[in-house]
Protein backbone atom coordinates (compact mmCIF):
# COMPACT_ATOMS: atom_id res chain seq x y z
CA UNK A 1 0.00 0.00 0.00
CA UNK A 2 2.83 2.38 0.89
CA UNK A 3 4.58 1.58 -2.40
CA UNK A 4 1.42 2.39 -4.39
CA UNK A 5 1.08 5.70 -2.50
CA UNK A 6 4.67 6.59 -3.43
CA UNK A 7 4.00 5.76 -7.09
CA UNK A 8 0.96 8.04 -7.12
CA UNK A 9 2.93 10.88 -5.49
CA UNK A 10 5.74 10.39 -8.02
CA UNK A 11 3.24 10.50 -10.91
CA UNK A 12 1.62 13.68 -9.56
CA UNK A 13 5.00 15.39 -9.09
CA UNK A 14 6.08 14.31 -12.58
CA UNK A 15 2.86 15.74 -14.04
CA UNK A 16 3.41 19.02 -12.18
CA UNK A 17 6.98 19.31 -13.51
CA UNK A 18 5.81 18.55 -17.05
CA UNK A 19 3.16 21.26 -16.69
CA UNK A 20 5.85 23.69 -15.54
CA UNK A 21 8.08 22.82 -18.49
CA UNK A 22 5.26 23.23 -21.01
CA UNK A 23 3.12 25.98 -19.55
CA UNK A 24 5.67 28.43 -18.12
CA UNK A 25 7.30 29.13 -21.51
CA UNK A 26 3.84 29.47 -23.08
CA UNK A 27 2.81 31.93 -20.35
CA UNK A 28 6.00 33.95 -20.82
CA UNK A 29 5.47 33.94 -24.59
CA UNK A 30 1.79 34.97 -24.23
CA UNK A 31 2.59 37.73 -21.73
CA UNK A 32 5.30 39.05 -24.04
CA UNK A 33 2.81 39.14 -26.94
CA UNK A 34 0.07 40.70 -24.81
CA UNK A 35 2.41 43.52 -23.72
CA UNK A 36 3.44 44.12 -27.35
CA UNK A 37 -0.20 44.17 -28.46
CA UNK A 38 -1.03 46.76 -25.81
CA UNK A 39 1.98 48.91 -26.72
CA UNK A 40 1.54 48.59 -30.53
CA UNK A 41 -2.08 47.61 -31.27
CA UNK A 42 -1.67 48.02 -35.05
CA UNK A 43 1.35 45.69 -35.37
CA UNK A 44 1.47 41.91 -35.23
CA UNK A 45 3.37 41.03 -32.06
CA UNK A 46 6.68 39.21 -32.47
CA UNK A 47 9.00 37.28 -30.20
CA UNK A 48 12.59 38.43 -30.85
CA UNK A 49 11.73 39.09 -34.50
CA UNK A 50 9.79 35.85 -35.03
CA UNK A 51 6.03 35.78 -35.56
CA UNK A 52 3.67 32.81 -35.42
CA UNK A 53 0.51 32.28 -37.40
CA UNK A 54 -2.01 29.47 -37.29
CA UNK A 55 -2.98 28.04 -40.69
CA UNK A 56 -6.75 27.72 -41.18
CA UNK A 57 -6.99 26.79 -44.88
CA UNK A 58 -5.44 24.11 -47.06
CA UNK A 59 -4.17 26.46 -49.79
CA UNK A 60 -0.51 25.60 -49.10
CA UNK A 61 -0.90 21.82 -48.81
CA UNK A 62 1.09 19.60 -48.79
CA UNK A 63 3.90 22.01 -47.75
CA UNK A 64 1.85 23.58 -44.94
CA UNK A 65 -1.35 21.97 -43.63
CA UNK A 66 -4.43 23.15 -41.78
CA UNK A 67 -3.72 23.58 -38.02
CA UNK A 68 0.03 23.93 -38.56
CA UNK A 69 1.73 26.89 -36.93
CA UNK A 70 4.08 28.76 -39.26
CA UNK A 71 6.99 30.71 -37.89
CA UNK A 72 8.11 33.68 -39.98
CA UNK A 73 10.87 36.24 -39.56
CA UNK A 74 10.99 39.73 -41.00
CA UNK A 75 13.31 39.85 -44.00
CA UNK A 76 14.91 42.72 -45.85
CA UNK A 77 13.49 43.81 -49.17
CA UNK A 78 16.55 42.54 -51.05
CA UNK A 79 16.51 39.11 -49.43
CA UNK A 80 12.98 38.12 -50.44
CA UNK A 81 13.15 35.99 -53.57
CA UNK A 82 10.85 34.20 -55.99
CA UNK A 83 9.64 30.83 -54.51
CA UNK A 84 9.95 32.11 -50.92
CA UNK A 85 6.92 31.47 -48.74
CA UNK A 86 5.75 34.67 -47.05
CA UNK A 87 3.03 35.70 -44.65
CA UNK A 88 1.36 38.96 -45.58
CA UNK A 89 -1.65 41.07 -44.73
CA UNK A 90 -4.37 42.14 -47.11
CA UNK A 91 -6.88 44.30 -45.24
CA UNK A 92 -7.68 42.34 -42.03
CA UNK A 93 -6.66 38.97 -43.42
CA UNK A 94 -3.33 37.24 -42.91
CA UNK A 95 -2.25 34.90 -45.72
CA UNK A 96 0.72 32.56 -46.10
CA UNK A 97 1.50 31.85 -49.77
CA UNK A 98 4.45 31.38 -52.09
CA UNK A 99 5.91 34.19 -54.23
CA UNK A 100 5.69 33.18 -57.88
CA UNK A 101 6.76 36.47 -59.45
CA UNK A 102 8.40 39.76 -58.48
CA UNK A 103 7.95 42.82 -60.66
CA UNK A 104 9.03 46.43 -60.47
CA UNK A 105 6.12 48.85 -60.85
CA UNK A 106 7.08 52.52 -60.77
CA UNK A 107 10.16 51.83 -58.64
CA UNK A 108 8.27 49.63 -56.15
CA UNK A 109 8.65 45.86 -55.89
CA UNK A 110 5.34 44.03 -56.25
CA UNK A 111 4.98 40.36 -55.34
CA UNK A 112 2.56 37.97 -57.05
CA UNK A 113 1.64 35.10 -54.75
CA UNK A 114 -0.17 31.78 -54.99
CA UNK A 115 -1.04 28.94 -52.66
CA UNK A 116 0.72 25.69 -53.64
CA UNK A 117 -2.63 23.86 -53.85
CA UNK A 118 -4.42 26.67 -55.70
CA UNK A 119 -4.78 26.62 -59.49
CA UNK A 120 -4.67 30.39 -59.93
CA UNK A 121 -2.58 33.23 -58.53
CA UNK A 122 -3.92 35.48 -55.80
CA UNK A 123 -6.10 38.31 -57.12
CA UNK A 124 -4.26 41.05 -55.26
CA UNK A 125 -0.52 41.62 -55.47
CA UNK A 126 1.53 42.29 -52.36
CA UNK A 127 3.89 45.16 -51.58
CA UNK A 128 6.83 44.88 -49.20
CA UNK A 129 5.08 46.87 -46.45
CA UNK A 130 2.35 44.20 -46.28
CA UNK A 131 4.78 41.35 -45.64
CA UNK A 132 4.83 40.11 -42.04
CA UNK A 133 7.79 37.84 -42.66
CA UNK A 134 9.41 35.04 -44.63
CA UNK A 135 8.66 31.43 -43.71
CA UNK A 136 11.24 29.86 -41.40
CA UNK A 137 9.59 26.62 -40.29
CA UNK A 138 6.34 25.09 -39.15
CA UNK A 139 5.09 23.28 -36.08
CA UNK A 140 2.69 20.61 -37.34
CA UNK A 141 -0.84 20.19 -35.98
CA UNK A 142 -0.68 22.50 -32.94
CA UNK A 143 -2.67 25.41 -34.37
CA UNK A 144 -5.83 24.47 -32.48
CA UNK A 145 -3.91 24.27 -29.21
CA UNK A 146 -2.35 27.71 -29.79
CA UNK A 147 -5.69 29.29 -30.66
CA UNK A 148 -7.18 27.81 -27.47
CA UNK A 149 -4.24 29.14 -25.41
CA UNK A 150 -4.63 32.62 -26.95
CA UNK A 151 -8.10 32.84 -25.42
CA UNK A 152 -7.72 35.12 -22.38
CA UNK A 153 -10.11 33.03 -20.25
CA UNK A 154 -8.21 29.82 -20.97
CA UNK A 155 -4.95 31.66 -20.33
CA UNK A 156 -6.21 32.84 -16.91
CA UNK A 157 -7.51 29.35 -16.07
CA UNK A 158 -4.13 27.78 -16.90
CA UNK A 159 -2.34 30.45 -14.88
CA UNK A 160 -4.61 29.75 -11.88
CA UNK A 161 -4.07 25.98 -12.23
CA UNK A 162 -0.33 26.51 -12.39
CA UNK A 163 -0.41 28.63 -9.21
CA UNK A 164 -2.54 25.98 -7.45
CA UNK A 165 -0.10 23.23 -8.52
CA UNK A 166 2.79 25.31 -7.21
CA UNK A 167 1.08 25.94 -3.87
CA UNK A 168 0.20 22.25 -3.45
CA UNK A 169 3.75 21.25 -4.26
CA UNK A 170 5.15 23.87 -1.87
CA UNK A 171 2.86 22.66 0.92
CA UNK A 172 3.88 19.04 0.30
CA UNK A 173 7.57 19.95 0.48
CA UNK A 174 6.95 21.92 3.70
CA UNK A 175 5.14 18.94 5.28
CA UNK A 176 8.01 16.61 4.34
CA UNK A 177 10.47 19.05 5.90
CA UNK A 178 8.41 19.28 9.11
CA UNK A 179 8.14 15.47 9.36
CA UNK A 180 11.88 15.15 8.85
CA UNK A 181 12.55 17.69 11.62
CA UNK A 182 10.10 15.96 13.99
CA UNK A 183 11.78 12.63 13.23
CA UNK A 184 15.22 14.12 14.00
CA UNK A 185 13.87 15.65 17.24
CA UNK A 186 12.30 12.33 18.22
CA UNK A 187 15.54 10.43 17.52
CA UNK A 188 17.54 13.05 19.44
CA UNK A 189 15.25 12.78 22.48
CA UNK A 190 15.33 8.98 22.24
CA UNK A 191 19.13 9.06 22.13
CA UNK A 192 19.26 11.18 25.34
CA UNK A 193 17.18 8.65 27.35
Amino acid sequence: MLEKHKDIKFAINLLIYILYIIIIPIIIYDMFLIIQTIMNPNDTPDFFGYKTFSIITGSMEPTINVNDIVIVKKAGINSIQKNDIITFRIENETITHRIINITNQDGRLVYTTKGDKNDVTDIETVEFEQIEGRYVTKIPKVGKLFSILKNKYVFCLILILLIICYLIQKKTIQKKKERKEKRKEYERKKGLQ
